[in-house]
């Protein structure tokens, strides 16, 4: 599926950012996610204005990263309005927020209302539970990472994917 012009000026801007202030190329590989989660570290108190142009950047990237990793995402965006972007699948019902993850990166914190959670069909929510629980408890460290943020919805994502009753419709 094609990626929206805003997705990827977005992810383009990002791979420049991170390059810019690391001298490396973030080359939209799993591999590259400690670098986008060191860049993000490199924000102690992160201001207003930084985080509002880190997030939108650093989601685009993260979240045309995982389409591409599963080939079968697509994106919902809106021109208007970060907080109704979501990245859904064709092949199960997962869809979040890569944006809303971005931001919670960042801040490491949840943040309300920016659809960072594993959003699936109600009859999927507890296949998605199941496939998470093989974790256990993750420290917040290192759950408000886009490494182990990756980690996890590909497990999710697997998990449904791999159990025929996941294959609902989406959310």
């Amino acid at each position: 599926m094609e990626t929206t012009d805003a997705v990827r000026d977005l992810t383009v801007a990002c791979v420049t950012s991170v390059k810019n202030a690391t001298g490396i190329v973030l080359d939209m590989t799993q591999d590259t996610l400690p670098i986008l989660d060191h860049h993000a570290e490199l924000l102690d108190s992160p201001r207003d204005e930084i985080v509002s142009l880190l997030a939108p950047m650093s989601g685009a990237y993260f979240g045309e990263l995982l389409r591409r990793h599963f080939d079968d995402g697509h994106w919902v965006t809106d021109a208007d309005d970060y907080t109704g972007w979501r990245l859904g699948f064709e092949r199960c019902s997962l869809a979040f927020n890569p944006i809303g993850i971005a931001l919670e990166v960042l801040l490491g914190q949840d943040v309300p209302d920016w659809g960072a959670q594993l959003k699936t069909a109600p009859e999927d929510q507890l296949r998605s539970k199941k496939a998470l629980e093989v974790y256990g408890d993750v420290r917040d460290r290192d759950y408000y990472t886009f490494t182990v943020r990756f980690e996890a919805i590909e497990q999710a994502y697997l998990g449904l994917l791999n159990n025929p009753a996941g294959m609902g419709p989406k959310p």
